[in-house]
């Protein structure tokens, strides 16, 4: 059975302005579904796929629902979510080595120098250039915002969750490993589940954070796969579709870019589609397309191509105008614009 589309329209101001008759509504709505016995999966993403209010945590348990990490039944929830945090509490217990526990070395022959691959030190050393390597890009995160960059303790212990809950993630995924950028995906997940209203949620930010990331990874994951670049799976088959798209949307924009100047997709559509485009938007804009993202029933990666193609359109003067200097540097830093009109686009490309 066909996925039935959200309504296509704008949210009004009045239904984003906090405490308006309008958004008092959309509130009500959420929580009537949020707070059934058993969720309507199918509505939430209808609903979702328009914005969640920020307010009363309303997102950052919408995002476990529809992420997979919260079943539909809530009577549930309470069971799984201890299991779950146990569990992780016991891979940062069992994957974090610490070679001075001798109960861990497995003769009395292991030393620092070894390169034995069975050798504690040897995995310890791998451990730490990895871990170093995350916390480069966990420091990185979004400098401009005090909860991400701060150096009060509260800034310090969530850049200390995510750098642990991304190293767990490399050590459990060793075919994929920690690949650079994969912070910027964490971000909006542990910022919101962070900042939940409900504060024993949101002391859990860090598992529930991890458990959500490898959801969403998981439908990702291809793009950060060097052996499949050159596959019909890897970033630039997805680049390809990109292009592919754009030319059955808009010919005449397709020619001017691709043909004309040939600005490779690589050089602007690589970023956009791997970190799911957390770094063309403030941070409140991308959390507002995530909405939309992780909701649309055409599928996650559908709905990226069909946001960077609505994006591409919103520009499309500007970039018919320009040569290829000028159209790289537009597309590398993204003119500010309402992010209502890429999504209330994006829509438009979807039911056409």
């Amino acid at each position: 059975m066909e996925a039935q589309q959200p309504s296509l329209r704008r949210v009004t101001a009045e239904e984003q302005a906090s405490g308006s008759p309008a958004f008092e509504v959309r509130v009500r709505r959420f929580k009537s579904i949020l707070e059934a016995p058993t969720v309507d999966v199918g509505a939430l993403k209808r609903l979702t796929h328009t914005g969640i209010p920020d307010r009363d945590g309303l997102r950052a348990l919408a995002w476990k629902i529809l992420l997979g990490y919260l079943p539909p039944d809530r009577k549930n929830w309470d069971r799984l979510l201890a299991r779950k945090r146990s569990e992780y509490a016991n891979f940062c217990k069992d994957l974090i080595i610490d070679p001075g526990r001798g109960s861990e070395l497995p003769t009395t022959d292991d030393h620092p120098l070894s390169q034995n691959t069975s050798s504690v030190w040897n995995a310890y050393f791998k451990d730490a250039e990895m871990h170093e390597q995350i916390e480069r890009d966990v420091m990185r995160t979004h400098p401009d915002m005090h909860f991400f960059s701060g150096s009060d303790g509260a800034a310090v212990t969530h850049r200390k969750e995510m750098i642990r809950a991304l190293f767990i993630f490399a050590k459990l995924n060793p075919g994929l490993t920690y690949i650079q950028g994969m912070n910027e995906l964490l971000a909006p997940l542990y910022y919101t589940f962070s900042t939940d209203i409900d504060h024993d949620a949101g002391k859990h930010a860090e598992a529930d954070a991890f458990y959500c990331f490898i959801d969403l990874i998981s439908e990702f994951r291809d793009n950060f796969c060097q052996s499949l670049d050159n596959s019909h799976l890897g970033i630039k088959a997805t680049m390809g579709r990109l292009t592919d798209a754009l030319r059955a949307a808009d010919q005449e924009l397709w020619l001017h870019i691709d043909i004309k100047n040939k600005v490779n997709p690589q050089f602007f559509a690589f970023r956009w589609i791997t970190l799911l485009l957390t770094q063309e938007f403030p941070f409140p804009d991308a959390v507002r397309l995530w909405d939309t993202l992780l909701s649309d029933p055409a599928g996650r990666t559908e709905c990226l191509l069909q946001l960077c193609i609505a994006m591409l359109m919103n520009i499309r003067n500007e970039l018919l105008e320009g040569d290829f200097s000028q159209n790289l540097k537009m597309l590398q830093r993204y003119p500010p614009v309402d992010v209502n009109a890429i999504l209330y686009k994006a829509q438009q490309l979807s039911l056409s």
